[in-house]
């Protein structure tokens, strides 16, 4: 009787670790979907991931959670018992997003470990209307998203970085290059070699410690096409405002600094009659205790032409800024000056100082 008691418990016990040792296991058939590359015209793409529950327990998804709004999962709420499959269902939505695209969706389920995550990715070969909108410069089969590289304000002896990309709509491989750089600027390419459908993205760096003459707005062109031996170019502007570094100089160092002050804030040059040459002075008195620089005086006209009298000026002395305006190099249709003179100092209170220039066309 002792005996028979003792084998019910063994059993009891046995019965009751087998209980609590039981639970599901989680095996994905596969974690990550390429698509390929594919027309966005073709919409919607979905793929399924499937997951068998190897355990002895029933497998419950308890939510799906996608990386970003393109990309929508999809499950059942429904038990998978032990030795079944289940599946998450993930689309992608590829309408207005041309390019490579790689995105994550972490499911999370009772099993452990609870999460894991899954991947789509691929390339979207953009229609021609969704190219326009995002890449309306076209190089060839190189399309650009524009042509103008701004640097924004770059503190002189400092670098600053910007971005320029590209789509490569052709169904070859493309190997976009830049040239006619000015050597304070260079450029990285990546990738060098730019598969069909994928982006491409030019990283320009401005390097103004090399940039010994320029000073506030400087402008400067380079040249793009999609291939070295290509005779499809494509002319890009580089922008950028060179400003001094004066965050360094002291308190004393600013009192003993330049003051530049101006005979005029506007040049009024009255009715000129077309084709003729008009001239006008202003000059800039040095009011500080160190020598004024005059770093740069211009306008970004070319009928406009400027002249300064010295560039170094003295404390207590003054020179003369020559403002000549060719109206025979304006547009026909021209009827106003109105342009913008920069006089870049080394005044740290006043670094840069714009000057209107008006006058009237008359025939």
């Amino acid at each position: 009787m002792k005996i028979l008691h003792l084998l019910t418990l063994a059993a009891v016990t046995l019965s009751a670790g087998a209980g609590a040792s039981a639970q599901p296991k989680a095996k994905w058939l596969d974690t990550t979907h390429s698509f390929g590359a594919f027309d966005e015209d073709l919409g919607n793409v979905t793929t399924y991931f499937k997951v068998v529950n190897t355990g002895d327990k029933p497998l419950n998804i308890l939510s799906v959670r996608a990386s970003c709004g393109c990309t929508s999962p999809s499950y059942s709420r429904k038990p998978v018992a032990p030795g079944d499959t289940g599946q998450v269902a993930v689309t992608y939505n590829p309408a207005g997003r041309p390019g490579k695209f790689d995105k994550k969706v972490k499911v999370e389920t009772n099993a452990d470990p609870a999460v894991t995550t899954l991947t789509i990715k691929g390339v979207v070969i953009g229609d021609r209307q969704t190219l326009r909108a995002h890449y309306p410069v076209e190089v060839g089969f190189l399309k650009l998203k524009n042509t103008v590289v701004q640097f924004g304000e770059v503190t002189k002896g400092r670098t600053k970085t910007a971005f320029l990309d590209g789509y490569n709509q052709s169904s070859d491989t493309i190997h976009p290059s830049i040239s006619g750089l000015p050597p304070y600027i260079v450029a990285d390419i990546a990738p060098r070699a730019v598969p069909p459908g994928e982006q491409v993205t030019f990283t320009l760096f401005f390097d103004s410690s090399k940039a010994k003459d320029q000073w506030g707005l400087s402008t400067s062109q380079a040249t793009i096409s999609p291939d070295p031996l290509s005779s499809l170019v494509k002319e890009v502007s580089l922008v950028a405002i060179v400003n001094e570094d004066f965050s360094k100089l002291t308190p004393q160092q600013r009192e003993k600094a330049p003051k530049a002050a101006y005979s005029t804030s506007s040049i009024d040059l009255g009715r000129i009659q077309r084709g003729k040459v008009a001239h006008a002075e202003l000059t800039v008195d040095n009011y500080g205790k160190s020598p004024l620089i005059i770093r740069r005086a211009s306008c970004p006209e070319d009928f406009v032409k400027v002249k300064c009298g010295k560039e170094k000026i003295n404390p207590g002395s003054q020179a003369k800024i020559t403002v000549t305006v060719d109206t025979g190099k304006m547009p026909a249709d021209a009827g106003l000056v109105n342009s913008r003179l920069s006089v870049i100092t080394n005044d740290p209170s006043r670094p840069s100082s714009p000057i209107r220039i008006v006058g009237e066309l008359t025939d």
